[in-house]
């Protein structure tokens, strides 16, 4: 029997163990935490429950396909509910706006503030559907993890059909009129960050399914998902061990050959699952690990000129709030100019997550609101630093105010989550939750390796599952493992 071992429990590890262990390996998981799930966590205040994560999650068929691969109904494990509405969208000037997976709702909506997106949003969604699924298909079954692959055929005849010269603001505006609409989409496009000029217009292809497929809830929180994905991993023979730190993969010959945790005990193991991230911050897991070097050049290429902003707030009352709100700013040019030139925005766009409005009997004290905004990537250690997060505080709850929401108070429990809270809790590149901002078109392709090249039996788990996609990802990658290492198994019986 084939031994894995997976380091981390999040998505994409524990979705590998189900399909591994329904084919009869011997699956493993260590997790350095108290808690499976990754980047989806959540805050005990003394009365406020804080959950941090991705909020809702798309293409709920995809999680519902591990569950029948292991024979299993997944109405046995989660209870989903379906958000037809499920982003609202409130303007400066009093106007506002939902995100539906309803297209005629959304074709009215457009018709009171851009007739011509209302007149062209059956030709966008249609474009929008064939991007989605050519993207999934260079991501799924050409994987692209070094410049040279994206010359080659037939990588390079598939890039050619996802508009590789046209930049995504051009792409949104061919559609739409209307400038918060535009940004709106954007944002939801780029993985939750504001408009980059040079993004790659493929990047539209991640609103197809917020705006045409379903769009679910978790009853009883989104850290539901990871639990309930462990309770069928250990049913179906997963070991899952918590609080296990590994510091060593053992090679021989260029091959895995096991594991060492806590620095005193060594497991035979003949795959390992571990994210390229926990690679990239240990000298010590792989000293002499090739394929380190050049993703980190890629990194550095790569990172991000924004960080976030979280603030938690917990309220003696409810409000009307809906479970996802976007507070939009009235001149998003000006934000981006002041975030990207090192300033705090004056007039940010905040998103804000309220579970309280969908399940008000989990938060018997009343909103349990977290609170996101884009700041600049500056010295995070700084002294001047520390003083802008401490009065930006005051000015989001002031922002609020402007669009009808007046909170302070309200407020009886709060904390604030600084870039470097979220480096250091997330693993993230300079506290940006959502990864690093593709810069050129060429750069957008190019995805962490799934396997290496140079150690057989190593493989690559993904950890960004903070932006919308981010969890759909995580569930297809994992798929995508399981898969891979089955068939390096039946090609390879004596490895």
């Amino acid at each position: 029997m084939k031994k894995v071992s997976i380091i981390g429990a999040g998505l994409s590890g524990l979705t590998a163990s189900i399909l591994l262990a329904k084919e009869g390996f011997e699956v493993t998981i260590y997790e350095k935490s108290k808690k499976v799930g990754g980047n989806f966590t959540a805050l005990q205040f003394e009365d406020h429950l804080f959950e941090f994560g991705p909020t809702f999650f798309t293409i709920p068929e995809l999680l519902e396909s591990i569950f029948l691969l292991a024979g299993k109904n997944i109405e046995d494990y989660l209870d989903l509910e379906i958000l037809t509405h499920h982003t609202h969208v409130y303007f400066e000037n009093g106007d506002n706006f939902c995100l539906s997976t309803n297209v005629e709702e959304m074709i009215e909506q457009l018709k009171k503030i851009d007739a011509t997106g209302a007149e062209n949003y059956h030709d966008f969604l249609a474009e929008i559907k064939r991007l989605y699924f050519e993207v999934n298909e260079l991501s799924m079954n050409l994987q692209i993890t070094n410049w040279s692959k994206l010359v080659k055929i037939p990588i390079r005849n598939l890039i050619l059909k996802l508009r590789p010269f046209q930049s995504l603001d051009r792409f949104l505006r061919k559609y739409f009129e209307n400038e918060q609409i535009i940004q709106l989409l954007a944002k939801y496009a780029n993985r939750g960050e504001m408009l980059v000029r040079s993004t790659p217009a493929f990047f539209a292809a991640f609103l197809y399914p917020i705006l045409t497929a379903d769009v679910f809830y978790v009853k009883g929180g989104i850290r539901e998902i990871p639990c309930a994905l462990k309770k069928l991993a250990i049913e179906l023979g997963v070991k899952i061990y918590t609080e296990k730190e590994i510091t060593k993969i053992h090679l021989k010959n260029n091959q895995v050959e096991g594991i060492q945790i806590n620095e005193n005990l060594s497991i035979e193991s003949d795959y390992v699952l571990i994210s390229s991230a926990q690679l990239l911050n240990s000298d010590t897991l792989l000293s002499d690990f090739t394929v380190v070097n050049e993703k980190e050049k890629f990194i550095i290429t790569e990172e991000s000129n924004l960080s976030q902003f979280v603030l938690l707030l917990g309220l003696d009352r409810y409000t009307n709030l809906k479970t996802h709100t976007v507070l939009f700013s009235s001149d998003v040019e000006r934000e981006v100019e002041q975030i990207l030139n090192g300033e705090f925005a004056e007039n940010p766009t905040i998103y804000i997550y309220n579970p309280a409005f969908q399940e008000p009997e989990r938060f018997k004290s009343g909103d349990c609101l977290v609170l996101m905004v884009s700041i600049p990537t500056n010295d995070l250690y700084s002294t001047s630093y520390r003083a802008s997060i401490a009065s930006y505080r005051h000015h989001l709850v002031s922002e609020l105010k402007k669009y009808g929401f007046d909170l302070e108070e309200s407020i009886v429990e709060e904390k604030v989550w600084t870039s470097k809270d979220l480096k250091n809790r997330f693993n993230s590149t300079k506290g940006g939750i959502h990864g690093a901002i593709s810069k050129t078109f060429a750069a957008a392709y190019i995805r962490p390796p799934v396997k290496s090249d140079e150690i057989k039996g190593l493989y690559f788990t993904l950890v960004d599952t903070s932006h919308p996609a981010g969890s759909t990802e995580a569930l297809k990658n994992g798929i995508h493992l399981a898969t891979s290492i089955i068939e390096e198994a039946r090609e390879n019986p004596l490895i």
